[in-house]
């Protein structure tokens, strides 16, 4: 347990599933989380994330923890009440809606690449800078996020210091608790974790300046929240919009209580979008809520620059895609639609593919309600010769879900599963992605957005989940994080050559989620540095 937890603890679990398999025996602390598998396995997999009505979920402790910190909103609920939540949350985050917000992320987007074509001639070698992407990622996605969540922006990429106050307000808790590691402190988090402690004393325990900034943050996200309603309100437009928050209080009014949320439950939604919508260095530590929650953009982006950076000849073929639309609508003051994003073939197959290599969740944790048989896509063969298909797991099982290693099988994706390679997803026929081997089911079929309902599979492709009844924790903003994605890269391959910084290795330490570093000398919270180019 103590190696699945230090960083890179995805990593390590990668290596565990190539010598032992898709399922792994873990063994906890004095016995707490003493039944613990990880697992990769595709069979399993679709099983466990395919149960529609709760077998398997967060656990009862997890649900308690997100509803004494976020209040009833969507992450703290189970049963009918998450049901009706999500119903509605992706009534508002639908294909058409999305359509709707795409003019505020392209406006986020292109203005990022002027904030970032001018700090390349602020350079001395005028046109060219070193810069951390990582941080100019975090700032773009949090003005994104606040437009296209609550209708205002903070003006993060042109106000850093402002834009600075909001990141940071998890500043560096992540890795004050997940990144020590030693004994004594795996130890204390566990206990905690498992109710032999309470949680805030484990907290203390491990470190009594995590736990100091811990009460300080959630001070400041409840206090954010507020702000976002009584600055809509000032205005008038708390009901009058496209974005997340007019979705919300609209369904505080339905005359329908299968559309209908309390005030209390609106509050909560706002919260936990705050807490964990801005960057992976927000995340909320693992003596609280195991491994649930994150914003993809801001790692997805950097690490995405990162690999085109190393991979110069991808980054010119995806170039030339992306002009060669550009010239196709209209020339450099058209603007893409979303089918245009889409019909980009090369650019699609590029996010797909970073994704799938570097998910910025590498694991989360389900446990079962009920006992259950868990199906074996490869069979285990048991000291005594016995060959076993499937495997009997008891009531309260903790489940490990290795992201990792399920995107990297040999068996799914090719032989080169372990290599940048966006043009598997342009094979046909027999060299094709088996997405009917994948336990994932939207964008890419990887669980890079946790999504896996086998049973649910049928509304991701028809787009109709806001009348699902399934319960179902897939991302409800992975479309959202996809236009903002394309529209990113877009606008900076367009603008700049990326270079990487030569001698420097990107490695990804998980501490909940996981934090790009740099391998030769990492900084604390994270970075990306790469040189920008400006085109001229």
């Amino acid at each position: 347990m103590q190696t699945l937890v230090a960083a890179p603890s995805d990593m390590a679990a990668l290596g565990w599933s190539k010598l032992y398999g898709g399922v792994v025996k873990l063994h906890g602390v004095l016995g707490v989380h003493r039944h613990t598998l990880l697992i990769s396995d595709p069979a399993a997999l679709r099983r466990i994330l395919g149960s529609s009505h709760g077998q398997w979920d967060l656990s009862s402790r997890d649900l308690a923890s997100f509803g004494k910190m976020f209040g009833p909103g969507i992450v703290a609920v189970e049963g009918a009440d998450h049901v009706r939540q999500r119903r509605i949350i992706s009534q508002a985050l639908g294909p058409a809606e999305v359509r709707e917000m795409i003019s505020s992320v392209q406006t986020v987007s292109h203005q990022m690449r002027v904030a970032l074509r001018k700090a390349c001639f602020e350079q001395p070698s005028s046109g060219t800078a070193k810069l951390d992407i990582l941080d100019w990622a975090r700032r773009c996605a949090l003005d994104s996020l606040t437009l296209f969540a609550f209708g205002i922006t903070i003006n993060a990429i042109d106000d850093p210091v402002k834009g600075h106050d909001i990141l940071h307000a998890f500043d560096l808790m992540l890795e004050d608790c997940l990144g020590k590691t030693d004994s004594l402190r795996l130890f204390l988090r566990e206990t905690a974790t498992a109710g032999f402690l309470p949680s805030l004393v484990g907290l203390a325990l491990i470190d009594i300046n995590f736990f100091r900034s811990a009460v300080k943050t959630f001070k400041r996200v409840a206090q954010f929240s507020n702000w976002v309603r009584a600055t809509r309100e000032q205005h008038g437009s708390l009901n009058n919009g496209n974005d997340l928050l007019t979705a919300l209080e609209r369904a505080k009014q339905s005359d329908s209580a299968k559309y209908r949320l309390s005030d209390e439950e609106i509050v909560g939604q706002i919260k936990f979008v705050c807490a964990v919508s801005t960057h992976p260095k927000n995340f909320i530590p693992n003596v609280f809520l195991p491994q649930y929650g994150h914003d993809t953009v801001s790692t997805s982006l950097a690490m995405l620059l990162d690999d085109l950076s190393r991979h110069p000849e991808i980054q010119q073929r995806l170039r030339a895609e992306v002009n060669a639309k550009q010239a196709e609508i209209g020339g450099d003051q058209a603007t893409f639609t979303q089918e245009d994003y889409d019909s980009m073939t090369y650019l699609n197959a590029v996010l797909k593919e970073s994704m799938r290599m570097n998910p910025a969740l590498g694991q989360f944790a389900r446990t079962n309600r009920v006992d259950d048989v868990l199906p074996l896509t490869d069979p285990i063969l048991t000291p005594d010769g016995k060959t076993l298909t499937e495997i009997a797991v008891r009531k309260g099982t903790w489940v490990v879900v290795d992201i990792t290693s399920s995107n990297r099988r040999k068996d799914i994706w090719g032989e080169d599963a372990e290599i940048f390679n966006p043009d598997r997803w342009l094979r046909t026929g027999d060299q094709a992605v088996p997405l009917g081997k994948t336990p994932g089911v939207v964008y890419g079929s990887s669980l890079t957005f946790m999504a896996g309902s086998v049973s649910s599979l049928s509304f991701f492709k028809t787009y109709s989940s806001a009348e699902s009844d399934v319960l179902d924790r897939t991302c409800p903003g992975w479309r959202i994080a996809v236009l903002e994605l394309q529209a990113f890269i877009c606008d900076i391959v367009q603008e700049f050559r990326i270079l990487p910084i030569p001698g420097s290795t990107v490695v990804r330490e998980y501490h909940g989620v996981s934090i790009p570093k740099i391998a030769e000398k990492p900084v604390k919270g994270g970075e990306v540095p790469l040189i920008l180019e400006v085109i001229l």
